[in-house]
Parts: C-alpha cells; sequence; structure tokens
C-alpha cells in the first residue's frame, strides 16, 4: 500500500494553522490543539500497522513564524513483513524564524520485519527545531528481542544549505549479536535527538542541563555537538522513559528560547 500525508503551516492572527493539508488512507490529521500562538499537529492512522510492501510518505512545510509540535497517536508497529520491505520517507521544512518540534511515539519492529525509514530535514538559519527519533528492538513483552529481519533509520539536517548533522543507524541482528558490550547490552529502546537554535550560547547551557539530567535518567545518555546543534544518544528499558526524558529536554529549551 501506498500512503502520504502532506501538511503546510502558516502563522495567521496569532495562531499556527494548517494551510493546506492532503493525506491518503489509512492516514489522517486531527484539527490542531491550539495553545496561544503554539498548535499541537496530530497524525492518525486507521490501520495497525505497517505490512510487506506498504510505503508512507510524511511532508511537512512548516512555513514562516509557525509555532508547532507534530505528534503521533500511538506507537508505530511493524509487522513481520514476509521477506518484504516496510518504509517511509520523511521530508521536513522549517521556515523562517518558526518554532518547531518533531516528536512521534516510538517504532515497535516485530519479529520477521524489515524496516527502513529515511528523513530529509531542511531548517532555515534563524528557526528553532527539535527531532527526536525513537525505536524498541521489539515486542519485549512478547520475548521478542533484535529478532527483526532488519531496521535502518537515515536522517540528514541542513541549516540553509549546508549539511550540519547525519545519523545513519542500522540494526542487522544477522551479523551483530547487540547484547554485547559496546552495542546495547541489556538495554531495548534506542533514541536520538537533533536540537537546532541560531544562538550557540542556549546550545552551550542546555548541553550543561542534558547532562544533569542524564544524572536522574535510568538509562545510558550522551549529548555533544554536531556541526551545527546538539545530538542526545540514549538506551534506556522503556520507550516512556525515553520519550518523558527528551520531553522535558525540549520543555526546558523552549522555556529558555
Amino acid at each position: 500500500m501506498q500512503s502520504s500525508l502532506r501538511i503546510k503551516t502558516c502563522f495567521r492572527n496569532g495562531i499556527t494553522e494548517i494551510e493546506d493539508a492532503f493525506y491518503t488512507s489509512p492516514y489522517k490529521v486531527m484539527h490542531p490543539f491550539h495553545d496561544g500562538k503554539h498548535s499541537d499537529i496530530m497524525m492518525m492512522a486507521a490501520s495497525a500497522g505497517l505490512l510487506g510492501g506498504d510505503h508512507f510518505s510524511l511532508n511537512l512545510d512548516f512555513g514562516a513564524k509557525s509555532d508547532a509540535t507534530f505528534l503521533s497517536q500511538s506507537y508505530e508497529k511493524v509487522f513481520n513483513t514476509d521477506g518484504k520491505i516496510a518504509s517511509k520517507n520523511i521530508t521536513i521544512n522549517v521556515g523562517e524564524e518558526a518554532k518547531v518540534c518533531y516528536m512521534p511515539y516510538p517504532a515497535i519492529p516485530f519479529a520477521g520485519s524489515h524496516y527502513q525509514s529515511r528523513a530529509k530535514v531542511q531548517i532555515d538559519p534563524s528557526a528553532i527545531f527539535i527531532y527526536a527519533d525513537i525505536f524498541t528492538c521489539g515486542r519485549t513483552g512478547m520475548g521478542e528481542f533484535f529478532s527483526m529481519d532488519m531496521f535502518q533509520s537515515k536522517s540528514q539536517f541542513y541549516v540553509g544549505d549546508k549539511l550540519v548533522f547525519a545519523d545513519h543507524t542500522l540494526i542487522d541482528p544477522h551479523k551483530f549479536d547487540y547484547t554485547k558490550i559496546g552495542f546495547w547490552q541489556n538495554y531495548t529502546h534506542n533514541g536520538m535527538m537533533f536540537i537546532y537554535s541560531p544562538k550557540e550560547e542556549i546550545l552551550d547551557n542546555l548541553k550543561m542541563a542534558i547532562r544533569e539530567k542524564c544524572k536522574d535518567m535510568d538509562g545510558v545518555t550522551g549529548v555533544s555537538h554536531a556541526e551545527k546543534g546538539l545530538v542526545v544518544r540514549t538506551l534506556a528499558m522503556r520507550g516512556e522513559t525515553i520519550w518523558d526524558f527528551f520531553e522535558s529536554i525540549r520543555d526546558f529549551y523552549i522555556q529558555k528560547m
């Protein structure tokens, strides 16, 4: 199944609104939840998850001065793809002086699944942007630990016309034992967060604050500078642990801005 969802926002009359939207089954978008000039935009899906051969194209265009958070309704399940590939292509454009957070719920690769995700993000140098990518090693409650065929996630972040950070996560259980030291060890959930601000001093302060927050986080976390922006990596035993941790970073960052 080929599916797509496209959203374009604008800042009008003191509110961030959806200016244009297009989507095909099983995806749709809820009416935004407004809080002052900020809006939460939630994607919904009528299907239970992705199957072999499914491809989902997500295009988000946040107009100048938009203030928005993009969310998903629930965890993204990738079922046994039966030798095929389930894929997702994400394109995000963050306009001038926009303030955007992309924070969907984690992906869960079932046993026998092959999943590929590609994201390309174009950020105006004057904008503020947060991107989160969280996934699990499988349905741990069902005893599935690294039972997928393959999980692959590629992300590229451009500020202006310059590539400032690229991430490639590849999980191939047929080649590697991810429970060893230097890999995931006993952890089951992985999270990556990219944060961009045009103000370097804000990022320096945020890096120190994140390192303090790490002391109370039930997992392993690191934070470092990219060419522009910050990158946070974390391992934990629960998706909610990483989600709550990333949410606390987002809230702290937005308050400083």
